[in-house]
């Protein structure tokens, strides 16, 4: 796709900002303009017209004193979400390493973004399944039992967002339909898990439940997926437990406590 002169400038702008904000460090807490200019390498009234923008978001403030530059709070928030993230990779990983060697099935933690599921961590079986997913991939809520595990929980404002996209059928058991979803949202919440047969990948399925934080919110879920042809209708009883357990036992880590 051939790129516009406009589209140059603004992709040339994005990067001119970054570098601006990776310019600050402990050694150099505040900068003022003409340096901001001569360390990314451009006119002064450019850096003027980009920090001006970064102050305006709240990634940049001004110090009224000095007239140099400093982060602002914006970058705080960003880090509080990043440093929650780590804490969940930490909290997470001895539950769902020995989850994985008990039931010798994948395991995934996911998140929601965008109306889209993320895929934030993953431990693998031995089993070696051909799994399309990764650390960090997407996938579509309405298909992913995980997703909808997470969906269940959410206020009716986002359920009514997520659900107003296009809700494409990926193998014939997906679901489709809005009234559809809605009822397996309401046996989700009902259960306390979710179960997946087929709904993404045709030969696959998977067990969720929820994970929640110190807010009482659901703020993930913890998943096993594996192929139909090892998590039979047999074992269900067990994975179910095990799966749910482990997230509850992740939930109290991140401090859920039940009212």
């Amino acid at each position: 796709m051939t790129q516009t002169p406009s589209d140059k400038y603004l992709i040339t702008s994005v990067k001119n900002a970054m570098r601006m904000l990776r310019l600050f460090n402990r050694r150099q807490t505040e900068i003022g303009l003409t340096s901001i200019a001569e360390q990314i390498g451009v006119p002064k009234s450019t850096a003027h017209r980009i920090a001006a923008l970064l102050v305006k978001e709240g990634f940049l403030s001004k110090n009224p004193r000095s007239g140099k530059y400093r982060l602002g709070l914006s970058l705080l928030t960003l880090g509080g979400v990043v440093s929650t993230h780590r804490e969940m990779y930490r909290e997470a990983f001895p539950v769902v390493s020995e989850l994985v060697n008990e039931v010798n099935e994948t395991a995934h933690i996911c998140l929601l973004e965008n109306d889209e599921v993320v895929y934030l961590f993953r431990k693998e079986s031995e089993r070696h399944n051909r799994l399309i997913t990764s650390i960090g991939r997407k996938n579509p809520i309405h298909c992913t039992g995980e997703g909808l595990c997470i969906l269940a929980f959410q206020d009716d404002r986002t359920i009514e967002r997520v659900l107003s996209n296009p809700l494409y059928p990926y193998t014939p058991r997906t679901l489709t339909k809005k009234e559809a979803i809605l009822q397996e949202l309401e046996l989700i919440r009902k259960r306390g898990y979710a179960i997946s047969i087929e709904q993404f990948f045709e030969g696959f399925m998977g067990i969720s439940a929820p994970i929640r934080d110190y807010s009482q919110h659901v703020v993930s879920s913890l998943a096993i997926i594996g192929s139909t042809s090892t998590i039979t209708h047999d074992r269900f009883p067990e994975l179910i437990e095990r799966v749910v357990s482990a997230a509850k036992e992740i939930s109290e880590h991140l401090g859920y406590y039940e009212a």
